[in-house]
C-alpha cells in the first residue's frame, strides 16, 4: 500500500461517527440480504432434490431401468456419486479459490445440474427403445457427470458460505434452509410424487424435469448475491496445490482427523440405495409406499436440521457431527429389527428413512466443521478433500450390492452399525475450534460483504 492509499484509508477510517455508523449499517444490511438469498437458494434447491432423493427415487429408477438383477447396477450409485464428488472437485478447487466471481460459478454449477437432470428425463423417455443394460448404463454415466458437477457445486457453495457467513451463523443457515424447505418438499412429494411414481406406470421423466426446473431457478438466484472484494491470495497456499495436500495432509493436522472420521462414516453410506430394495425384496412392501419414504426422510431432515443447526451454533460442529454419526446407526439397526420381526414391517418401515436423515446431514455439518479448521484461503481444498475422504470406501458398494443379492442384507447392516460407532468415538478425539475462539485465537472469519 503506498502513502496516498494509506492516507485515503486513514481518512476513510477516521471519518465522522455518523458516516461510520451508516457504512456499518449498510454492510450489515447487505450481509442479511446475502444470508436470506442463500437460504432461499437452498430451499428451492432442496425441493428440487426431493424429486431425486438418492435413497429412494434414484435407486428405484435404476431398478426400473435394469430389471431383475439390478443390485449390481444399484451398487454403483454411491461409488459414482462419491467418485464424482471426490476427485474432480479436488482438481477444480484451485480454480474455485482463484475465481473473483464465485456467485457466477455457483449459478453455473446449479444450472449445469439442471441440465443433467434433463438428460435423466430423456433416458426415462427413450428407455422403452433400449435394452435394459444399455439404459441403466447410460443413466449411470450421466449420473457420474451429475455427481462431479454437484461436487464442484459443494466446493463453491461452501467457499461462498465461508466468506460471507460467520461461523456462528452457518448452523442457522443450514437449519433455516432445510427446515423451511421441508414444507414445500413434503407437499411436492404428497401431491406430485405420489402420482408420478405409481407402481403401474411411473413417470420418471416428469419427476426429473420438475427437479431440473427448480435447480435452474435456484441457480439464477445466486446471481443476486453480493460478493466481497478479495485480496490477492498467497500463491503458495495449499489450495493452489491440492495434489500435494492429498499426498500429505501435514499442513492441516486437524483436517486429517476429520478426514478419517468421514472416511469411516462413508462405509455406512454404501447401504443407502439398498434400503428401498430391502423393504421391497426382504420385507415384501410394495412400491406404492415410495412417496411415503421420501416424505418421511424429507420431514425428518427438516426437523433434525433445526436441532442440529442450533446445537452447532451454540456448542460447535464437533458435538453435532458426533450426534449425527451416532444417529446414523439407527437406520441399519431398525432394518435389522424388522428383518427379525417382519410382522412389524408394513406399518413401521418408514422409520428407517426417518433415521436416514442423520446420514443426510453429516456431509453438511462436516463441511461447516472443516471451514473452521483451516484458514479462509484453504476453504475450497478443505471441502474438496473432505468429499474425497468420503469417496474411497464407497468403491466397495458394487460388491455390497452383489452380496445383497446372494447373502442378504444382514451382515452389511451389522457392519454399518459397527463402523458408525467407531466413527463416533474418533469424532470426540478431534479439536473444537470454538474453544480457540473463546480464548481469542484465530478462527477464520467471513469477508465483509461489499458492493
Amino acid at each position: 500500500m503506498d502513502q496516498n492509499e494509506g492516507h485515503q484509508q486513514n481518512t476513510h477510517d477516521c471519518g465522522h461517527p455518523s458516516d461510520r455508523t451508516a457504512r456499518a449499517s449498510a454492510v450489515s444490511s447487505r450481509q442479511q440480504r446475502t444470508f436470506w438469498l442463500l437460504v432461499l437458494h437452498q430451499i428451492i434447491f432442496r425441493v428440487g432434490w426431493t424429486f431425486k432423493t438418492e435413497s429412494v427415487v434414484l435407486p428405484s429408477f435404476v431398478d426400473h431401468l435394469a430389471g431383475p438383477g439390478a443390485g449390481v447396477f444399484r451398487g454403483f450409485l454411491p461409488v459414482l456419486s462419491r467418485l464424482g464428488q471426490g476427485v474432480l472437485p479436488l482438481a477444480a478447487s484451485s480454480t474455485v479459490e482463484a475465481s473473483q466471481h464465485k456467485r457466477v460459478l455457483l449459478a453455473l454449477m446449479t444450472c449445469l445440474l439442471a441440465l443433467l437432470l434433463s438428460v435423466f428425463a430423456i433416458i426415462a423417455v427413450v428407455n422403452d427403445h433400449l435394452s435394459k443394460h444399455i439404459g441403466a448404463g447410460a443413466f449411470l454415466a450421466a449420473y457420474f457427470v451429475f455427481s462431479a458437477i454437484y461436487g464442484i457445486y459443494q466446493v463453491v457453495f461452501n467457499t461462498v458460505q465461508g466468506q460471507l457467513i460467520e461461523p456462528e451463523k452457518r448452523g442457522r443457515l443450514m437449519s433455516y434452509s432445510t427446515f423451511w424447505g421441508t414444507f414445500p418438499a413434503v407437499l411436492a412429494a404428497l401431491f406430485l410424487l405420489r402420482s408420478w411414481l405409481h407402481s403401474n406406470m411411473p413417470h420418471y421423466d416428469i419427476v426429473f424435469l420438475a427437479s431440473a426446473s427448480l435447480f435452474a431457478l435456484s441457480g439464477i438466484l445466486c446471481l443476486f448475491l453480493h460478493e466481497a472484494r478479495e485480496r490477492c491470495q498467497d500463491q503458495n497456499s495449499s489450495s493452489r496445490n491440492p495434489l500435494a495436500t492429498v499426498v500429505s495432509l501435514r499442513c492441516h493436522r486437524n483436517l486429517r482427523g476429520l478426514w478419517l472420521v468421514v472416511a469411516l462414516f462413508s462405509f455406512s453410506l454404501t447401504l443407502m440405495p439398498h434400503y428401498q430394495a430391502f423393504a421391497r425384496d426382504q420385507l415384501h412392501i410394495g412400491s406404492d409406499q415410495l412417496f411415503l419414504w421420501v416424505i418421511a426422510q424429507s420431514t425428518s431432515v427438516g426437523v433434525f436440521s433445526v436441532l442440529i443447526g442450533g446445537l452447532a451454533d451454540r456448542y460447535g460442529n464437533r458435538l453435532s457431527l458426533a450426534i449425527l454419526i451416532f444417529g446414523s446407526a439407527i437406520a441399519p439397526g431398525w432394518s435389522l429389527t424388522l428383518f427379525y420381526f417382519p410382522r412389524f414391517a408394513e406399518p413401521t418401515v418408514w422409520l428407517t428413512f426417518v433415521a436416514l436423515a442423520f446420514s443426510t446431514l453429516v456431509p453438511r455439518v462436516a463441511a461447516n466443521y472443516a471451514l473452521e479448521l483451516v484458514p479462509a484461503e484453504d476453504h475450497p481444498v478443505a471441502t474438496a478433500l473432505l468429499q474425497f475422504g468420503m469417496t474411497l470406501p464407497l468403491f466397495a458398494s458394487p460388491l455390497f450390492g452383489y452380496l445383497t443379492e446372494h447373502w442378504g442384507f444382514g451382515p452389511l447392516l451389522y457392519g454399518a452399525i459397527a463402523v458408525n460407532m467407531l466413527a463416533t468415538v474418533v469424532t470426540f478425539m478431534l479439536p473444537e475450534p470454538r474453544r480457540r475462539l473463546a480464548r481469542g485465537e484465530h478462527v477464520s472469519k467471513p469477508i465483509p460483504v461489499e458492493e
